[in-house]
């Protein structure tokens, strides 16, 4: 009984020490816990993938500018419109116009495409995608 017990034991310590069977979520929880900058990243993506089922362009246009470690102050002055604009958008709560939205895709290294698609019966759908025209601001 004794040895019994010694093996669980020993299996059970193995089993903690050992990646082995540890769940992606478990290491991450483990990660975040050690490291404050994980920490954030993962929680700005569990953030940013919430975003991505109201608004997907918003959620696209945070993404980004995280990932070029931009403040929405900079991507705001570099595309010619204001702080509470890029915020407004990032939380879903604004639409931008085309123009607009071509500015701010540009300071993010990006280009605006429009796609059209026409379904027909019992065929694949047909798409074209283009860049967007440059549009006049009145």
């Amino acid at each position: 009984m004794d040895k019994v017990m010694s093996m669980s034991a020993r299996r059970l310590k193995a089993e903690s020490i050992s990646p082995v069977g540890t769940r992606a979520s478990d290491a991450s929880d483990r990660r975040a816990a050690e490291n404050e900058e994980y920490r954030a990243a993962r929680d700005e993506y569990r953030a940013i993938r919430e975003l991505r089922k109201k608004n997907w362009v918003a959620a696209h246009v945070r993404e980004r500018r995280y990932e070029l470690e931009l403040t929405q102050q900079e991507v705001a002055g570099r595309a010619g419109t204001s702080h509470s604009y890029v915020s407004k958008l990032e939380r879903g709560d604004h639409m931008p116009t085309i123009p607009v939205l071509q500015r701010i895709l540009r300071v993010l290294d990006e280009e605006l495409l429009i796609g059209i698609e026409r379904q027909l019966p019992d065929e694949e759908p047909e798409r074209e995608v283009a860049p967007a025209p440059e549009l006049a601001v009145s």
